[in-house]
């Protein structure tokens, strides 16, 4: 199994303290041999039992997660509800000193306890429903801790962390973090974890773990040693080619001229996940910088020049065209049609068509001339849009081609990444490349994203006006009013599909970002030595599927070679 997260650091030197961001085996190795309450597959949006073995909404603000007793740490120790409770709790009175006074720590969770030994009981500030509250209890909250139970409750270290967290005022927060965010307890050679499989033996380029034999499924595994093997180049395709590794984590599928070195087993894992190339836009709320994109209807004439077609000849094997309306939705999904967004798609306004004459509509309304072949703004300035970095991406290059044609200048600005970083969250530019993970239908949409991040780096306004009803553009029952953050918490309140519909509705009227290219983030095994069998939200929909398959009974990996 390669391990494609080396970042330098020697096996020697991993630890498994998940609050600690430096040097860290709480992802590779941790998550195979730490298990978590409940497997999330963020592609499906859909929870499956581990640790946890049932969970329900005791009421409106309250779920209650039961705990299987068969679970015992890799020294005899039980596994119980309060081990997980104490890591929670560490992560909500961190968030706590972190937050700002009057604002909530966690956006959802409120506390959490253990009213005995095998259940934990998570206290909500709003009603959710169950899937989303189970997502929000067992994510990463200011660490790794959505990887695994690292916090035993009889180890005197956690323990001792635990109560001082609990119990600081602020004036000595500041020293306990700074000790628990720098030190590296427990060293992954001494790890005691509660996975399928435990430390024996950690090398310089290799570190192997053997069957614990009393997981409870270790009767379901056939194969007694799990090894990761490190590479100075951390390519894992090409160790994976040669035959050198079983399996890779990521960076699949390949470019077409190194398919043929694949073994003739390859089979991909993890097909749901993906990452977006987008172009991002200045939408030129709350900033100071003078852009044409302040406009939505010259952002979506830009759009409408754009001639997606002409990317197919640039995607060499490793992209993928996002050949819909732009609208939010990972690519796989909507290549699938496994959401209800795939038909819901249909009625919305797609652009990248080189629909020069609906763009120049669009300019002409918001008072742009044409004059001997060039776009005039309504100042009688020659219409030059600024693009800050991008010049390695040919999907841009194919739309300043568009554009120069069209009789639209553009302007190519290449800055350094401290620069790059710095004018955009100032809204001091007019277009830029950006990239981000695409890995399913809710996660696209978190609170931390679109009305922060997103928000932060494209400048729209949260408050906006869409056309109505869904799907028409020219509003015949006029526009409706949202507000982009409170519309997403609605949606995971209630979990009703409407809000998500129009949420994608706004994305397509407003687009801040336009999705150009897709790109599958798989990993790979060699089927000939290897079969898997697992439902597809386990291993297409979650990042570890190669770490979770052995704990569960939901799922299998056997080795046949």
């Amino acid at each position: 199994m390669f391990d494609a997260e080396t970042s330098g650091t020697l096996p020697s030197q991993r630890h498994c303290n998940p609050y600690k961001p430096t040097q860290r085996g709480t992802w590779h190795p941790g998550a195979l041999i730490f298990d978590r309450p409940v497997m999330y597959s963020p592609a499906e949006d859909a929870v499956y039992p581990l640790i946890a073995t049932d969970w329900e909404m005791a009421d409106d603000t309250t779920l209650e997660m039961t705990f299987s007793e068969d679970w015992t740490w890799h020294n005899g120790d039980d596994l119980t509800a309060e081990d997980w409770v104490m890591q929670l709790q560490m992560s909500l009175a961190i968030l706590e000193y972190q937050a700002e006074d009057g604002e909530r720590p966690h956006q959802f969770l409120e506390s959490v306890e253990a009213p005995d030994e095998y259940t934990a009981r998570i206290n909500l500030h709003d009603p959710l429903s169950e899937t989303v509250a189970v997502q929000n209890a067992t994510a990463g909250l200011v660490g790794d801790e959505a990887r695994g139970i690292f916090t035993n409750s009889s180890d005197d270290q956690w323990s001792e962390w635990h109560s001082q967290v609990m119990e600081a005022d602020d004036s000595e927060m500041d020293s306990i973090l700074e000790e628990l965010t720098t030190e590296s307890y427990p060293l992954l050679e001494d790890a005691n974890g509660n996975g399928p499989f435990q430390v024996a033996d950690i090398g310089d380029n290799a570190m192997v773990f053997e069957k614990y034999e009393d997981h409870p499924n270790a009767d379901n595994i056939n194969f007694s040693e799990y090894s990761f093997h490190l590479y100075e180049n951390n390519n894992p395709t090409q160790p994976y080619a040669n035959g050198e590794v079983d399996a890779a984590h990521s960076q699949f599928p390949v470019e077409d001229d190194v398919k043929s070195q694949l073994p003739e087993g390859h089979t991909l894992i993890k097909e749901s996940f993906s990452t977006n190339k987008l172009f991002t836009f200045n939408c030129g709320y709350d900033v100071s910088y003078d852009t044409p994109f302040s406009n939505a209807n010259v952002r979506k004439a830009v759009c409408h020049v754009f001639d997606r077609q002409q990317v197919t000849q640039v995607l060499e094997g490793v992209n993928r065209m996002f050949d819909w309306a732009p609208c939010r939705v990972p690519g796989n999904v909507l290549d699938s049609g496994s959401h209800d967004a795939a038909d819901w798609v249909q009625d919305f306004t797609k652009y990248g068509q080189n629909d020069t004459e609906r763009a120049a509509e669009l300019l002409e309304e918001e008072g742009y001339t044409l004059e001997d072949g060039q776009w005039y703004t309504p100042d009688g300035e020659e219409f030059e849009i600024n693009i800050m970095n991008g010049s390695e991406r040919k999907d841009f290059g194919v739309l300043k081609d568009n554009l120069n044609e069209f009789g639209i200048k553009t302007n190519q600005e290449q800055v350094d990444d401290a620069t790059f970083d710095e004018r955009r969250q100032n809204g001091e530019y007019d277009m830029m490349p950006d990239g981000s993970s695409a890995n399913g239908i809710r996660a696209l949409w978190a609170l931390d994203l679109v009305p922060n991040w997103v928000q932060s780096i494209s400048h729209f306004n949260p408050e906006a006006e869409i056309p109505m009803p869904v799907g028409d553009p020219d509003g015949s029952e006029g526009t409706k009013t949202i507000n982009v953050e409170e519309h997403i918490r609605e949606w995971q309140v209630t979990d009703d599909d409407q809000y998500h519909k129009e949420l994608m509705w706004w994305w397509n009227q407003t687009v801040p970002q336009m999705e150009v290219m897709f790109q599958p983030d798989a990993g790979a095994y060699n089927a000939d030595n290897w079969e898997l069998d697992a439902p597809d939200g386990i291993i297409d929909g979650t990042e570890d599927a190669l770490y979770l398959i052995p704990k569960t009974d939901e799922a299998s990996m056997e080795y046949i070679g």
